[in-house]
């Protein structure tokens, strides 16, 4: 063993030109891609810098093709690993979901496609480092590569920790099923709603990527519609923000069951006591609208475990008609464009006016990559608009233009007492600290509006004269 360890540390050799090239080279490589990503925002990789290095140290003795091996695991498991902490979703369940790959458009992102090639690229000049090493490994001592790898942890820790990342580990630590009390559905009084004498519409919007805003103006401009005196006319507008944790499908279930569970937790359950089967139970028909496909997240499967009686996604073309042409929206996320959808839950709480309905919309087009051009331009953002922040003013478009359609389903003549209510999933996954920064740490923004004068806008279904899902 004594001889053994000699040979990696051999003596006078510290300083040696072998050493220092490997050193350098093999810690540099291997995370190219996240240095330069490290300028803008990267989550935390303490652990895979260290399981490089292990692989790296590992080529130096191992043969060629085991040493690609070695390589192709730890490379992987670093991208996945980061994806997910990108993403806020726990490891687990960032795992499970990449069966769900295949349905996404990979290859329609610049952006990805150009991630993956530096990936490649990284492994191919990893490996002429290695094997360079390894012809020179009497000239070379290991104490400057353990520097250098000690150097990179620590810069790694000091520019990206982040509370998004402590969020995460707290996320994982919860229980599932445990009850939330911190939602947008129990600030909006929607349990008590349900099971009032009134009955009225109720509609809940989970809009994608919409966390809160730290300053007040950029909240208020992606509300902007919403806050008009029109609405307000008709409208109490009350607004606020919660704590989130985890990804879409936990928030789904934070604010429509309230309890801390992600769509893994529902596989083995038949029945939820959320508020779409309360709602159910007292009369209303529920409904739930997304514009991408229902088996992502297994949505297809859960959402009637919750109390949704009908279910519309990209497969049924969310209930419009299938004999009129829609658009498509969206990059990696290919599916229908929200503003068809939101016809399709506007014809749902117009039809038939003497039910109360419950209907539920997540929305799709704000998820990164957002597409170009699909909404309004209404914050100039070929310079970054308001924000300052190309990427962020894009995603902020798509979520204005959900504060128009929404207002215009509101402000519907026709449409009786409904009780609306917007709130976001989690953080937008931005590239850039800048972007990031805008944003209050661990939160997701709210807006609820409740009619003013119940009685008023009620209508006769004669007079309403709409035929479900015929637009």
């Amino acid at each position: 063993m004594r001889f053994r360890v000699r040979a990696f540390f051999p003596e006078n050799r510290h300083w040696s030109a072998a050493s220092w090239e490997f050193a350098i080279l093999s810690v540099l490589i291997p995370n190219a891609l996240y240095l330069v990503m490290m300028i803008y925002f990267c989550p935390i990789r303490d652990f895979q810098i260290g399981l490089l290095a292990m692989s790296v140290l590992l080529g130096t003795i191992l043969g060629r093709w085991s040493f690609y091996l070695v390589m192709v695991f730890a490379m992987s498991l670093d991208a996945l690993l980061v994806a997910s902490s990108y993403f806020q979703m726990p490891v687990a369940m960032f795992f499970d979901a990449t069966k769900f790959v295949s349905m996404l458009q990979v290859q329609h992102s610049a952006m990805y496609v150009i991630v993956f090639g530096a990936v490649i690229m990284c492994f191919f000049a990893t490996n002429i480092v290695v094997q360079r090493a390894k012809r020179r490994r009497s000239e070379m001592s290991l104490y400057p590569f353990a520097f250098c790898v000690m150097l990179m942890v620590f810069a790694d820790a000091l520019a990206n920790t982040t509370p998004q990342k402590m969020q995460e580990v707290i996320s994982v630590a919860v229980e599932p099923f445990s009850a939330v009390d911190d939602t947008a559905t129990t600030y909006a009084d929607l349990q008590v709603v349900v099971t009032s004498s009134e009955q009225p519409n109720l509609l809940v919007v989970i809009v994608e990527g919409l966390g809160a805003f730290s300053n007040s103006e950029s909240q208020e401009l992606v509300w902007g519609p919403l806050l008009g005196k029109k609405v307000s006319d008709r409208y109490d507008v009350n607004t606020g923000n919660v704590l989130y944790s985890g990804s879409t499908s936990t928030a789904e279930i934070r604010e429509l069951c309230n309890l801390f569970a992600d769509y893994r937790d529902l596989r083995d359950i038949e029945h939820l006591d959320c508020l779409p089967n309360r709602a159910k139970e007292v009369g209303y028909k529920t409904a739930a609208f997304h514009a991408f496909t229902g088996e992502f997240f297994e949505r297809v499967h859960w959402y009637p475990k919750i109390g949704f009686e009908n279910i519309f996604f990209l497969e049924n073309r969310a209930g419009l008609n299938p004999h009129v042409p829609i658009s498509h929206c969206g990059t990696t996320f290919r599916g229908m464009c929200d503003a068809d959808v939101a016809r399709s839950v506007e014809a749902f709480l117009l039809s038939d006016s003497s039910d109360a309905k419950f209907a539920y919309w997540l929305t799709l087009n704000s998820h990164k990559p957002v597409g170009h051009h699909e909404v309004p331009d209404r914050l100039n953002c070929w310079n970054g608009g308001v924000f300052d922040d190309q990427e962020l003013c894009r995603m902020a478009e798509h979520w204005l233009n959900i504060s128009h359609l929404v207002s215009d389903i509101a402000m519907n003549p026709l449409l009786r007492d409904t009780e609306i209510l917007l709130v976001g999933d989690h953080q937008p996954p931005l590239f850039t600290r800048h972007g990031r920064r805008q944003f209050q740490d661990e939160r997701v923004a709210w807006l609820h509006l409740r009619p003013r004068n119940p009685s008023e806008n009620n209508f006769d279904l004669a007079t309403i004269n709409a035929t479900f899902f015929t637009q």
